[in-house]
């Protein structure tokens, strides 16, 4: 078997066990030359994620020979491509053997973060139930004195309006009772008509407009503050989905990915099925490569050069 590893440097499968697995414990990591392999928990920062890093990062000069080797590599006969199909199954090995490097050293952080997670929920749910109870008894008096405030106001400033018009029909008043004493008093001067008038318009012109009304002044939202807190109704714009069919394309396209994606595995299953028309739909064949590493086919050990192994 032809394999383009050179993993002198690397410690990732040995004897099926994957690397740093040793009894569901945690253990030290390092190159091997400072490797000491004594079967018992390692003492380190448990939240010091360099260990394990560096463990991963060794792979990156494995990675770089792999690079090089399909950089130089042209598939032109059934040896050509029986090389290439080695190399990219041995890929996908290594891909798999790091990411269950990686899910193995995670794992005791995870099922720690779980746990915690569920029984934080557990006790975070029942405050979430306890408030929104409560908060269904407050709702109702709250918008029973936000009802008596909206009426408030529509009073205040229906009043308002009322004493507005009065002071309005005051000033017009006044301005004809100035235009009128003007008009007369310009005719008895021996004015014309049309001086007379003038003066009319010039005395009423100097009549001050009515001043603006301002209601009562009544509170612009329906809430309560407490030492601990406040509580007040809150109102805003939400919105329900009657017709998808009618929704705007700029809505659908700007979510489009998203749409796309949830609906994915409902018409996966559709095409499993046997469907090839769906109306909406482009069901086609897309051709890929398919690729599986062979169960056992190599394993790595620290040491072997199976860069001259044929």
């Amino acid at each position: 078997m032809v394999n383009f590893l050179n993993t002198e440097q690397m410690d990732v499968i040995k004897d099926g066990n994957q690397l740093g697995e040793l009894d569901g414990e945690i253990r030290e990591y390092s190159m091997p030359e400072e490797h000491i392999d004594s079967g018992l928990p390692a003492k380190r920062d448990p939240f010091d994620p360099a260990p394990i890093i560096k463990t991963l990062a060794q792979y990156n000069g494995e990675i770089d020979k792999m690079v090089d080797s399909a950089m130089a590599l042209i598939v032109k006969d059934d040896n050509s491509l029986d090389l290439a199909t080695t190399y990219t199954t041995q890929a996908k090995a290594l891909a798999s053997t790091i990411k269950k490097t990686k899910d193995a050293e995670k794992r005791p952080y995870l099922t720690v973060c779980q746990a915690l997670d569920q029984f934080t929920k557990q006790i975070i749910d029942r405050l979430d139930n306890l408030q929104a109870g409560i908060n269904k008894k407050i709702q109702p008096y709250l918008q029973k004195k936000d009802a008596e405030r909206r009426e408030a106001e529509r009073k205040a400033a229906e009043e308002a309006a009322k004493i507005q018009r009065e002071l309005e029909e005051q000033a017009a008043a006044e301005r004809q009772r100035a235009a009128d004493e003007a008009k007369a008093a310009a005719l008895a001067a021996g004015m014309s008509k049309a001086e007379a008038s003038k003066e009319g318009e010039s005395a009423a012109a100097l009549v001050e407009d009515a001043p603006m009304v301002v209601s009562n002044a009544v509170p612009t939202e329906t809430s309560v503050k407490t030492e601990t807190g406040s509580a007040k109704l809150d109102e805003k714009w939400v919105f329900q989905v009657i017709n998808f069919k009618e929704i705007p394309d700029d809505i659908y396209e700007a979510r489009k990915d998203e749409i796309t994606k949830a609906m994915t595995p409902i018409i996966n299953a559709k095409i499993k099925a046997g469907m090839r028309c769906i109306p909406g739909l482009k069901i086609f064949k897309e051709v890929k490569i398919q690729t599986r590493a062979s169960k056992g086919a190599f394993q790595w050990e620290a040491g072997y050069d199976y860069q001259n192994q044929g």
